[in-house]
């Protein structure tokens, strides 16, 4: 039998109060946007000039887009109050870009991680003299950028970026700067998404490596024709540099799927300072047998240091066979990362599929650099890369960052004797961006500088027999 449910008073816990009306919230005026917050989503922050909590102070000290030392926190607080207002700053919405002993604020990424109070802390020196030192050079908040709209003019990037100090690859140059040293011999990927800047920073490393003082060749394999720029300087005047580049519509001097081999010899005997191979003309399986070629026979010539660049590398070495050619190509792009060290071959592999690149040859590179992935298998590739190679936190840290990286924004990361760990901007190109997405405005116009005409010359005589050859057949 059904009884009718007694009033929770008759349990003796007493009838519940009504809730009186809440107050509405006193309007406040909307606090105006600026350059580091492009969005503002915290509108619940107390205002800044009233300074009631060490929250305040702190955010007040970061609002001008620069890095600031812990020194200049320790001047302002106690340990104590510094570690409370960085947990109250990063519950807000924001986050910190941490380099050394100095933090950055920046708002949050949609879809980031709230920051660890743990990791921000770990490293920094609070008990420094209370000092008010000059803060660390600043670099752009990381949010988009246009690299057309925004790239400073030619003399502002030289002024800006120090010479001799090694490969500079960051804005601002501390953030990233890598030594001279072994920089030929490296062997490194460059995983990202399309659109993400993979390109760009690969051309900012191809520029520091043709200004090196002890510079090798360089050879780019281009199998998207986007590599010509680099006979450009950035506002699309002739560089300077010496670089030859073959095939493609604006090729110095054309070549065939026969080619590879003379390409080869081209760089072994003339010695060019860059050699920038653009397949975008030849079918897929004529590009790989350019590729084969070459790698066998510059593996078969007396050692010479040079650094070479597989641009789309899971083209030349793809976890799954597509072509009959690819089965040379992969041996040879494999033996050269994992052995070529000793014959002074380095090798740079870009891929924006790090999941159908070869593991085999994934797992032996030294380096990588990561921008935005955001397939699961493409992380989990990148994961397996990392482990035993950075800490755990790291590898954490980098896998739950890398799907909401902005654009031209990276991690760096270096396993060894010598492990780094950094996130970074990467730096303004001083050559033409020809890898920019076209738009409706149209492509910029540049002037390609052209190479010595001795050089030119002595390449034309090495490739002339085997295109007639090709030519005629």
């Amino acid at each position: 039998m059904l009884t009718r449910r007694r009033p929770l008073g008759t349990f003796g816990l007493g009838a519940r109060a009504p809730e009186p009306p809440a107050e509405p919230e006193p309007e406040r005026a909307p606090r105006p946007c600026t350059p580091v917050y492009p969005r503002d989503p915290f509108r619940n922050w107390a205002p800044v000039a009233a300074e009631k909590g060490p929250g305040d102070r702190l955010l007040a000290l970061f609002r001008d887009r620069r890095f600031h030392r812990a020194s200049e926190m320790a001047a302002l607080m106690s340990p104590l109050e510094i570690g409370t207002a960085l947990a109250a700053i990063v519950a807000k919405g924001y986050a910190f870009d941490r380099h050394g002993d100095s933090l950055r604020l920046r708002a949050r990424d949609s879809g980031e991680k709230r920051q660890l109070l743990l990791a921000l802390l770990d490293g920094l020196d609070l008990e420094a003299p209370r000092v008010d030192p000059e803060p660390v050079e600043s670099g752009e908040a990381l949010d988009d950028f246009d690299p057309e709209v925004d790239a400073p003019a030619p003399e502002e990037s030289a002024a800006r970026l120090p010479s001799g100090g090694g490969l500079v690859l960051s804005d601002p140059p501390a953030a990233l700067t890598l030594p001279e040293e072994g920089a030929a011999t490296r062997t490194a990927a460059i995983l990202a998404k399309k659109g993400s800047g993979k390109t760009y920073l690969a051309g900012v490393l191809v520029e520091e490596m043709l200004d090196m003082a002890n510079r090798v060749p360089v050879v780019v394999f281009d199998p998207m024709g986007v590599w010509w720029g680099l006979l450009s300087n950035a506002d699309g005047t002739p560089g300077s540099r010496e670089i030859l580049l073959l095939g493609g519509p604006r090729g110095h001097l054309p070549v065939t799927a026969k080619s590879g081999a003379r390409v080869a010899d081209v760089v072994a005997s003339a010695k060019p300072c860059a050699v920038v191979v653009d397949l975008s003309g030849l079918a897929p399986a004529e590009q790989h047998e350019l590729v084969a070629d070459f790698a066998e026979r510059l593996w078969s010539l007396e050692k010479f240091c040079v650094h070479l660049v597989f641009d789309e590398a899971d083209e030349f070495a793809p976890q799954r066979m597509g072509s009959a050619m690819q089965r040379r190509t992969l041996p040879a792009v494999e033996r050269m990362v994992m052995r070529g060290r000793s014959r002074g071959i380095g090798v740079t592999l870009i891929s924006l599929r790090p999941a159908v690149l070869s593991k085999n040859v994934l797992s032996q590179v030294d380096s990588m650099w990561i921008l935005c992935l955001v397939g699961p298998n493409d992380t989990n590739a990148v994961g397996n890369w990392l482990a035993n190679r950075v800490s755990e936190q790291q590898r954490v840290e980098c896998l739950s960052q890398v799907p909401v990286l902005p654009r031209g924004t990276a991690y760096f990361l270096a396993g060894g004797e010598h492990p780094m760990f950094r996130r970074f901007r990467v730096r303004r190109k001083r050559t033409f961006d020809s890898s920019d997405t076209p738009t409706s405005r149209g492509a910029r116009a540049s002037t390609l500088s052209r190479p010595p005409s001795e050089l030119l010359e002595q390449a034309r005589k090495i490739l002339s027999e085997v295109v007639g050859r090709s030519e005629k057949s």
